[in-house]
């Protein structure tokens, strides 16, 4: 791993758990020298079409036997599958020296989700136990072929990278959390469990 990568730091805790839903709360920390920005804000499109902010979101994957994996950043598409339409890359810029927190609200059991496949009911008899979240969010330094602009997604101002801006695409922060009385319910039928893009 580089220098670089190793000088972003995400931390992560359960803020909060019922019966219905689970509360992570993270805070991922800049020491890199330079700015960052963080694919930490899933968007999507409505039944209209427009792109809106899932600010509490998150995708999740079955890694393992009882591990889940919650996913902020950039997932390619599935090789199977044609996509037409992708909503914009926008991000959270960390200055040096700064930290950004966030929150993610998921219902339990948990149910995978990838966001270029549709919601499945989760049927809680067959959920899987887990023991261990895996959170991992995505994110890439400022560079000099960096080129930004600035979205306006549901009433909030956000950075949307645009163009090429090399390799990596992203790096990645993880954290691991352990949890008691989890269960997950794993997709059914053909599902992408993606890694984030590098």
């Amino acid at each position: 791993m580089s220098d670089i990568a190793l000088a972003v730091d995400l931390r992560a805790s359960v803020a909060g758990q019922s019966d219905r839903e689970i509360t992570l709360q993270y805070a991922l920390e800049n020491s890199t020298g330079g700015r960052i920005y963080a694919f930490d804000l899933p968007l999507y499109f409505d039944s209209k079409g427009a792109t809106k902010l899932a600010e509490t979101a998150a995708y999740v994957f079955l890694d393992g036997e009882r591990t889940a994996r919650i996913v902020r950043g950039i997932l390619a598409p599935p090789m199977f599958m044609s996509v037409s339409r992708r909503p914009p890359i926008v991000a959270s810029a960390i200055e040096s020296g700064a930290s950004k927190s966030g929150t993610i609200k998921l219902a339990l059991p948990l149910s995978e989700a990838n966001p270029y496949f549709p919601t499945q009911e989760c049927d809680p008899k067959s959920a899987r136990p887990i023991a261990r979240l895996l959170l991992q969010i995505g994110w890439v330094e400022h560079r000099q072929n960096t080129v930004t602009a600035k979205a306006v997604i549901d009433a909030k101002e956000l950075v949307r990278l645009t163009g090429g801006w090399g390799a990596p695409l992203q790096r990645v922060a993880q954290a691991e959390v352990a949890v008691r009385d989890v269960g997950l319910c794993p997709y059914s039928g053909q599902f992408d469990r993606a890694q984030l893009r590098q």
